[in-house]
């Protein structure tokens, strides 16, 4: 019966739509993304911050392994500077 009466206030909210962030097209080599953490499990970030950091996949991937995702602290693992 309590199911009943609680049944008939229950909204449901539409599905969220997610989509990922275009780096590529938000960052070019004159304007890095320094303030955006680096996502090395998504491939438009992996590419544009291996591009930026002129360093192989592997490189970038162990540096976020040892670092974390900061863009300074990757830098600074791969002694590059931005």
């Amino acid at each position: 019966m309590m199911a009943a009466l609680f049944a008939a206030s229950i909204h449901y909210l539409p599905e969220k739509t997610v989509t990922s962030p275009s780096y590529p097209a938000a960052a070019t080599a004159d304007a890095p993304l320094t303030n955006q953490p680096i996502n090395v499990n998504e491939e438009a970030s992996l590419n544009y911050w291996v591009s930026a950091l002129d360093c192989s996949e592997l490189e970038l991937r162990v540096a976020v392994a040892e670092v974390g995702p900061s863009v300074k602290d990757v830098s600074n693992e791969l002694g590059r500077v931005l």
